[in-house]
């Protein structure tokens, strides 16, 4: 323990301030902790958005595809025959899970 009274007055004002400084940086980690838990939860809906759209965009492109066939539709997009390849594999991929998912489990696949 210090000798002196003011030497302890001094003492108790430096623990003072550091324990404030401390709830401080404990205060601003938990705000930076809820910030970045609504930044997720935004980046996760508008990946989710983004992703439908790009389904959206596949399925029409698959149904140009199927209704001008591959190269036409190649040219009127100007995009790879490959992009539209993908596109309507995707297509068929998402059908395929949507066909799967709609069976309950007394049904069989007709």
């Amino acid at each position: 323990m210090p000798a002196g009274a003011d030497v302890r007055e001094r003492l108790r004002t430096a623990q003072r301030a550091e324990a404030e400084a401390i709830a401080a940086v404990q205060k601003a980690l938990a705000a930076e902790a809820d910030a970045r838990a609504r930044l997720d939860k935004v980046i996760l809906r508008n990946q989710a958005e983004v992703s439908k759209a790009a389904r959206v965009v596949q399925a029409a492109q698959a149904s140009l595809v199927r209704s001008s066939g591959l190269e036409r539709a190649a040219a009127l997009l100007d995009v790879t025959s490959k992009v539209l390849r993908s596109a309507v594999k995707e297509t068929a991929q998402d059908s395929s899970v949507q066909t799967t998912s709609n069976v309950t489990p007394g049904q069989h696949g007709s």
